[in-house]
């Protein structure tokens, strides 16, 4: 009777590592499953802030407050340069003109740079965000009409994008 006793014992003891095994890999496994599943989900919010970047992107080089109305300039993105002008007076003001396109280009900064026949800078709209990791730079080329002096210049809509990383 003493042996079968000791027998139970031994079986109750391997059932126990056993079972210890098995929580440990189980263990193991949430653990390997939640790291892969944290940088999934980091990766695909970054995916998400780049694509609100580009998007701001488009959304300024087809603002109407901008563009130039001709015939057959549609095909190609023209800005006006006194809309240009125009607008950095009256968004850069924190006034209401920035409350409303802060709903548009919220975490962003957008500079129409001129490359040719001059160069010039004109910041038409700054978030003047400090503690963002991360930025997304995105240039537009575009055509600079000036109806004024009758001519046509070259530039880039630059976009830059500030997001947490």
């Amino acid at each position: 009777m003493l042996i079968k006793r000791k027998n139970g014992q031994v079986q109750l003891g391997e059932s126990t590592a056993v079972i210890v095994v098995v929580i440990i890999i189980l263990f193991f496994g949430i653990i390997f499953w939640n790291k892969i599943n944290s940088s999934d989900i980091q990766k695909i919010n970054t995916e998400s802030q780049e694509l609100s970047v580009i998007e701001i992107a488009n959304i300024v080089s087809e603002l109407p407050e901008l563009k130039c109305y001709e015939v057959n300039v549609n095909k190609i993105k023209c800005l006006d340069w006194y809309k240009v002008l125009a607008m950095n007076a009256t968004v850069n003001s924190n006034g209401p003109n920035y409350e409303f396109y802060n709903n548009y280009f919220k975490n962003s900064k957008i500079t129409i740079r001129q490359i040719y026949p001059t160069s010039v800078n004109i910041t038409i709209y700054d978030s003047k965000l400090s503690n963002n990791t991360k930025t997304l730079l995105i240039p537009i080329p575009v055509n600079i009409k000036d109806y004024v002096h009758k001519t046509t210049g070259y530039g880039l809509i630059i976009v830059e994008g500030y997001y947490k990383g």
